[in-house]
């Protein structure tokens, strides 16, 4: 679940209908601040939705970042300090809880108050996450009694803060169990555990990352882009977000590597990068946010449509996905929200517990954070806004029994489905849960149910090789593909898996699994990967694919500088002309 302004503060703005006051160019509305229930009643939303307030100033200022715990409350961070980093410990972590039937909190605890700056925060594993340059925070709170154990542990360090609004950000929950979060293209950090080496870090420069919970892994997880705020996936695991001045839609693929607003890539024998899935308009623009409505309460209609926010244009856009070749692209949906009120600044969108969705908004009359002598710094709102007929939940999944969250991997509501998910690998699995899970990745119908139990068994540390493998002959082609890709998490897959994979990328005929086998293929020692790469190099009708080529040369490209002689054959045999020529390149530049 998830989080900052990033375009708030991007460089080229695009200018507000209304005619505003500018500084250097970028709008600054003269229209006057509105209280909470004003700018609520002016939002326009589609017909059978409401805008209510959850929270508001003088309780709540600068909401940068938000989640939700298994109770449903509300975990806040503000900064007040931005664009100032690290600024001065006066930020709060807030929780909000105890809501009315119009959504209204009606109580506020502090949980911590000495924040300087913070971007992203999500709550697990007996703590809360803390995204705070240069460092990636851990409060510990076993207890759970909203009072930290301790001063926050450092998990990581080395995030940059050179453009403080392309920091670490937005972190949300993976299906694989990982914490994810983005970082924009003017930051440049180089993580690591505190007091590594350079040799022990990663450099993260524009891209998305990852960092597993109780291994204490970080890794990059696909480079490039802009200055993206926000990351979802939908209901077959497609990872999708939103990204500013360049154009604006991207999919996160695994070892993925992406056309950047500036710099270059780390390896400098990427020769091409992926391109866009937008469909062609809202680029140079601001936008934050990233939700895949799978909320279950909505009209069907609306179910797996991808949320994000305008920030200039004070607007919740949302768009479809569309499968194309071995992926996806995007098309127009509809302006979700038309705030009405020039200083809204909706930044992520998130599932509610009963279905609806949340609104964190900035509120300010400027988008950028270069005009500081206009900043506002006291007053923000998180919104909700619901479909007529939906009654408040009360949840508080961590009282279920093991069953009841295997179980929970059936509801039509995700936000129920992923804090079982978290909650099952907080605890681990006993036999009959693995095996209920198992079942379920056997036999159910319906292939989003089998991916989560798929994804259930991975977190928990209980998939088996035999039954990832059995995975790869699913009849879903999501299935397949993602048993692929998490049979080589560990980078030491073994030869019955390398060899059922090679098998698999000769005969699939399902582009997304060769997709997902190609971002597999990374991942296996470089010595072993050649039957893949072979496979996966026999495919000519992919040579026009937007992903896949490339992903290819990703996985080929220090193969083929190890072992010119295998390199060699592989230029002989391969039907993708494209990477035929990078071969060659790079057997021409030597090591």
């Amino acid at each position: 679940m998830r989080h900052l302004i990033p375009a708030l503060f991007v460089f080229t703005i695009a200018l507000h209908a209304a005619s505003p006051l500018e500084d250097k160019g970028r709008p600054v509305s003269l229209d006057p601040a509105r209280t909470p229930e004003e700018t609520a009643r002016l939002m326009k939303v589609p017909p059978g939705f409401r805008v209510q307030v959850v929270a508001g100033e003088p309780e709540l200022v600068q909401p940068i970042a938000y989640t939700t715990d298994d109770r449903g409350r509300l975990w806040v961070v503000t900064n007040t300090n931005y664009p100032t980093c690290p600024g001065e410990p006066k930020d709060s972590i807030l929780i909000f809880e105890d809501f009315d039937a119009e959504g209204r909190a009606h109580k506020r605890t502090v949980f911590y108050d000495k924040l300087t700056f913070a971007s992203g925060i999500a709550v697990g594993f007996g703590g809360v996450y803390v995204g705070a340059p240069p460092n990636l925070l851990f409060f510990p709170d076993k207890n759970g009694d909203d009072k930290p154990d301790s001063e926050p542990v450092k998990l990581l360090d080395g995030w940059g803060n050179e453009d403080t609004h392309e920091t670490l950000n937005d972190f949300t929950w993976g299906p694989d169990g990982w914490l994810y979060g983005t970082q924009g293209v003017f930051t440049f950090s180089n993580v690591g555990k505190p007091g590594a080496p350079d040799s022990e870090r990663v450099k993260c420069n524009a891209g998305v990352w990852r960092f597993h919970p109780t291994r204490h892994v970080f890794e990059r997880y696909c480079e490039g882009v802009s200055n993206q705020w926000g990351l979802d996936w939908n209901d077959h695991g497609e990872a999708v977000f939103a990204a500013c001045v360049i154009p604006h839609m991207w999919q996160a693929i695994p070892g993925a590597r992406y056309s950047r607003q500036g710099g270059q890539h780390e390896n400098k024998y990427t020769y091409a990068d992926i391109q866009t899935i937008a469909w062609g308009r809202y680029e140079k623009a601001a936008y934050c946010g990233a939700m895949f409505y799978l909320g279950g309460t909505w009209p069907a209609e609306w179910r797996d449509a991808f949320f994000f926010h305008d920030i200039h244009m004070n607007k919740q856009r949302a768009e479809r996905m569309i499968r194309d070749g071995s992926g996806l692209r995007s098309e127009k949906l509809t302006d979700f929200v038309d705030s009405g009120d020039k200083w809204f600044r909706g930044l992520s969108p998130q599932l509610a517990p009963d279905g609806n969705v949340y609104v964190n908004d900035w509120y300010d009359r400027v988008p950028c954070h270069q005009q500081r002598e206009f900043t506002d710094r006291t007053n923000g709102r998180i919104y909700k806004i619901s479909h007529e007929g939906t009654k408040p939940v009360t949840v508080d999944l961590a009282k279920a029994t093991e069953a009841a969250l295997v179980q929970h991997q059936q509801s039509s509501n995700e936000w129920i489905v992923r804090h079982a998910r978290r909650l099952l690998q907080e605890r681990g699995l006993t036999a009959e849960g693995t095996a209920a899970l198992e079942q379920m990745l056997a036999d159910d119908r319906d292939d989003t149910r089998q991916l989560r139990a798929l994804w259930a068994l991975h977190c928990c540390g209980a998939l088996r090789e035999s039954t990832g493998l059995s995975a790869l002959r699913a009849k879903s082609e999501y299935v397949r593909g993602w048993a692929a890709l998490l049979l080589c998490e560990s980078e030491s897959p073994s030869e019955p898996v390398v060899a059922a994979l090679a098998s698999l990328a000769k005969a699939d005929p399902s582009p997304v699994v060769r997709r997902q086998i190609a971002s597999a293929a990374q991942r296996i020692p470089i010595a072993s990967r050649w039957p893949v790469l072979f496979a996966l190099a026999d495919h000519a009708e992919d040579a026009a694919d937007r992903n896949l080529p490339l992903l290819l040369w990703y996985a080929a490209e220090p193969a083929v500088a190890a072992d010119p002689a295998r390199a060699a054959e592989l230029l002989v045999a391969c039907k993708l002309p494209k990477i035929q020529e990078y071969i060659s390149r790079r057997m021409a530049s030597g090591k």
